[in-house]
């Protein structure tokens, strides 16, 4: 969420620094927590020579450490994305202004009060036969996040109805991917559930122009469903890798998907990774973010230091966006399906390196086509996108 009055690149490097900082230091944290760990229950094993008395105190010492790392098992990484136009470089504040998201993968994103991997499944079966509905060698992923959208000018209170609209959502989503036998193809799915026009997406606004010193947006009170509406999406891909390099240095894969709900679409991209890498050409797909990134399992990478350039495109056919046109609940400003376009372009490119043994770091640069046909809203859109991902 970048600023409409012009703040200077001293305070969004500022901002930046500190954004990378945060999130360096929360990896940093747990990777020394799992490291006292380990060195509590070696100290465990070596005292239980001494007296009964030692013995219990040990047991206390081992049963607080598993309480310490309990909510860690059966997650395999966790990953935290922050989304903003001013991480593209530019001074704009407009339409997908921003983001953030916290992605679990593992079986503890398939279980739990909050999981949607059981409805997740049944939407699975009754899309299609075969191996999409067979549970063997199937990875899950929850992610939980917002996302903000605003027109140019956020410092106008009135209905700005040229422009498009502000919107927000809070969501919660559950993917699942199958791979293949070959592990040459796989099915990602993932079901979104969330609130659309929510006040906490304003106040998140506000905090970060407080931080980089500019005013806060005053348009809120006009977003899509203001006041709060239920929304959901059902989404289902097929993608295939066509190029792997026995090194682990180059691979090209394709990928078909389409979706109903808040946004109903279909579209077909191409992707590339080129550099030094050993995880599954699966677990990392920019390919499918729509805006936020997919809740996509992220596998460990253990077994070498990974480092790697990334890049793709694609083209979308798009029949709705509960963004731009509202829902059920009225919006003070939203637009006919047709004054949208349906054909829209995307392209990306990007970097991952290896900052620590299980963690790593990401910046992607995302580019899309204009989605309204006409007036100043009629624009490309262009923003950045930094993930820090750490594997247990």
């Amino acid at each position: 969420m970048s600023t409409t009055n012009k703040i200077t690149w001293g305070a969004q490097l500022r901002w930046a620094t500190l954004a990378a900082l945060s999130t360096a230091a929360l990896a940093l944290n747990t990777h020394e927590a799992r490291a006292e760990t380990g060195d509590a229950n070696v100290a465990t094993h070596t005292e239980q020579s001494g007296s009964a008395d030692a013995q219990e105190a040990i047991t206390e010492v081992v049963v607080v450490s598993d309480q310490r790392i309990g909510w860690l098992e059966g997650v395999d990484s966790l990953r935290l994305q922050i989304d903003n136009d001013l991480f593209a470089g530019d001074e704009q504040d407009r339409d997908y202004t921003g983001g953030m998201g916290i992605t679990m993968s593992g079986e503890r994103a398939r279980d739990g009060l909050l999981s949607l991997d059981p409805l997740l499944r049944k939407l699975d079966r009754a899309s299609a036969d075969g191996p999409i509905i067979e549970d063997e060698n199937v990875y899950y992923a929850r992610q939980i996040g917002l996302m903000a959208f605003t027109p140019s000018d956020t410092l106008v209170t009135e209905v700005q109805p040229d422009d498009r609209p502000y919107a927000s959502l809070l969501f919660l989503s559950n993917g699942r991917v199958r791979v293949d036998a070959d592990e040459r193809g796989v099915w990602t799915s993932s079901l979104t559930i969330g609130v659309l026009g929510l006040s906490v997406s304003e106040s998140l606004h506000s905090a970060v122009h407080e931080v980089v010193g500019s005013e806060r947006p005053r348009g809120y009170d006009h977003q899509i469903s203001a006041g709060g509406e239920p929304t959901a999406r059902y989404s289902l891909a097929r993608q295939k890798l066509w190029i792997a390099d026995p090194s682990g240095r180059v691979d090209v894969k394709t990928t078909v998907q389409g979706s109903v709900g808040f946004l109903t679409e279909t579209s077909a991209s191409i992707s590339v990774r080129a550099g030094r890498f050993n995880s599954p050409w699966w677990a990392f797909a920019p390919e499918l973010t729509d805006y936020m990134s997919a809740p996509v399992p992220t596998e460990s990478y253990r077994g070498g230091r990974e480092m790697y350039v990334f890049a793709g495109a694609r083209v979308k056919a798009r029949a709705y966006n509960a963004f731009l046109q509202g829902q059920f609940r009225h919006s003070d400003v939203r637009y006919a399906a047709d004054e949208t376009r349906p054909l829209l372009a995307e392209a990306w490119v990007g970097v991952v390196t290896q900052i620590l043994d299980q963690t790593q770091l990401s910046y992607a640069l995302h580019y899309q086509t204009a989605e309204l046909r006409d007036g100043p809203a009629s624009r490309d859109a262009l923003w950045g996108a930094v993930q820090l991902t750490h594997a247990f």
